[in-house]
C-alpha cells in the first residue's frame, strides 16, 4: 500500500441521489485501494446527503462536504482541493461507474509519464457499454467547445493523436498542475467549466492525454431527459454563451483572443436561433442574450483574469493549434458534430 501514491477523488453533486449509490459503490469495488473521496453536495434538494452520510459511515475514506446554496461544480471541486492530501486528483461525475481497474491504470499511467499534467479515461455510455460517448476532445478555435477525437472504436483505433482536452467526468490531474493553474474558474461553474480547464492546463505547459485501457460508464442525457430532469435550459445555455466568450477572451493571446471573440458571439448567436426553429423553444435565445450581457456587465473582472492567465503561459497559441485548437470551418463542423446531437 505504502508505495501506491494517494488519489484524492473529488465528486460534485447536485441532486443526484438516483446516481450516487452506483457511483460509490464502483469506487469502493476498485482493486487500487490507496484513495480518498471527497463528495461536495452543492446545495442539493434531494436526498443525496443521506445517501452520501450511508456509505461514509461504512468507510471512513468517505467525506461528505456541504454547500448551503448552489456554486457550481467548479466551486465545488475548489473547495475540496483545499482538503486533500494526495498525489493525484482524479474527478468523477456522479452519473459515472468506473471500471474496476480504472484508477489503477491511470495511476500507473501518470506514475510512468512524467511529461503528462492530467490524463482521462475512456468514456463508454452507461446503458450501451460497447458504444464510446466520449474519448476527449479538441476545442474549436472559434467557439472553445468540445469536439470528440472520436465517436466509434473503429475511429479511435485509427487515430495516434491522444492529446485531448478532457472531460471532468473522468480525469487524473497532478495535484501540483491543478494547484499551478488556480483550479477550476468558478465563474465559468458548469456545463463546459471542464474544457476551460483543459485549456488553461495546456497553456501552462500540462500535457494531458486520453488512457483507453482505463474506462469508465457515463449517463447520457439527451435534450428530452435533461428536461424531464427538470434542468433549467435558459441556464444551460447561459453558461454555454458565457463560458465561450469568457475562455477565449482570457486564453488566447491578444491577436487571436480579437479575431475569435466575433466569431463565437456569432456562434452563439446563430446556435440559439438555430435551436429554436428546430425546437420552437426560446430558451436558447434567453440564455445566450442573458449570457452576453454577463460578459459586458463583468468586463473588468474577466480582464483581471486574463492577466493572471496569460501570466501563467508557457505554450503559444500557435503550438496549441498543432495539439488540441481546431480551424475547422463551421459548416463542416456542424454538419459531423451537431447536426445529429440529442445534446443540445
Amino acid at each position: 500500500m505504502s508505495k501506491d501514491p494517494l488519489v484524492s477523488i473529488i465528486i460534485a453533486n447536485y441532486n443526484g441521489e438516483n446516481y450516487l449509490k452506483t457511483c460509490l459503490k464502483a469506487v469502493l469495488a476498485s482493486t487500487y485501494r490507496n484513495f480518498e473521496v471527497f463528495l461536495v453536495d452543492d446545495g442539493s434538494t434531494d436526498a443525496s446527503s443521506s445517501v452520501i452520510k450511508r456509505f461514509a459511515k461504512k468507510d471512513s475514506r468517505i467525506k461528505l462536504l456541504r454547500n448551503k446554496v448552489n456554486k457550481g461544480a467548479a466551486a465545488s471541486r475548489n473547495i475540496a482541493f483545499g482538503l486533500v492530501k494526495g498525489r493525484y486528483l482524479f474527478f468523477l461525475d456522479n452519473d459515472t461507474e468506473v471500471d474496476k481497474n480504472c484508477l489503477k491504470r491511470l495511476v500507473e499511467f501518470m506514475g510512468t509519464h512524467n511529461d503528462i499534467g492530467g490524463c482521462q479515461a475512456l468514456i463508454y455510455d452507461f446503458l450501451d457499454r460497447r458504444k464510446i460517448q466520449n474519448p476527449g476532445v479538441k476545442l474549436w478555435a472559434a467557439s472553445g467547445w468540445g469536439l470528440p477525437i472520436a465517436r466509434t472504436k473503429k475511429e479511435l483505433k485509427k487515430t495516434k493523436d491522444y492529446d485531448i482536452a478532457a472531460i471532468s467526468a473522468a480525469l487524473m490531474v497532478r495535484k501540483e498542475a491543478f494547484n499551478y493553474i488556480n483550479g477550476f474558474d468558478e465563474l465559468e461553474a458548469v456545463v463546459t467549466e471542464d474544457l476551460d480547464f483543459s485549456w488553461r492546463m495546456w497553456l501552462s505547459g500540462y500535457k494531458i492525454v486520453l488512457v483507453p485501457d482505463a474506462k469508465i460508464f457515463h449517463w447520457t442525457k439527451s435534450v428530452d431527459m435533461r428536461e424531464n430532469l427538470g434542468q433549467d435550459y435558459v441556464k444551460i445555455y447561459f453558461h454555454l454563451t458565457k463560458n465561450s466568450i469568457l475562455s477565449i477572451y482570457k486564453n488566447y493571446e491578444l491577436v487571436n483572443m480579437i479575431k475569435y471573440l466575433f466569431a463565437s458571439c456569432v456562434i452563439s448567436l446563430s446556435r440559439s436561433l438555430l435551436i429554436v426553429i428546430k425546437r420552437r423553444s426560446f430558451s436558447s435565445l434567453i440564455g445566450t442574450v442573458k449570457g452576453l450581457a454577463w460578459i459586458i456587465a463583468n468586463l473588468s473582472t474577466i480582464t483581471k483574469m486574463r492577466k493572471k492567465v496569460q501570466s501563467k503561459r508557457k505554450l503559444s497559441d500557435n503550438m496549441l493549434f498543432n495539439k488540441i485548437l481546431l480551424k475547422d470551418n463551421w459548416l463542416s463542423i456542424y454538419k459531423r458534430y451537431y447536426s445529429t446531437s440529442g445534446l443540445l
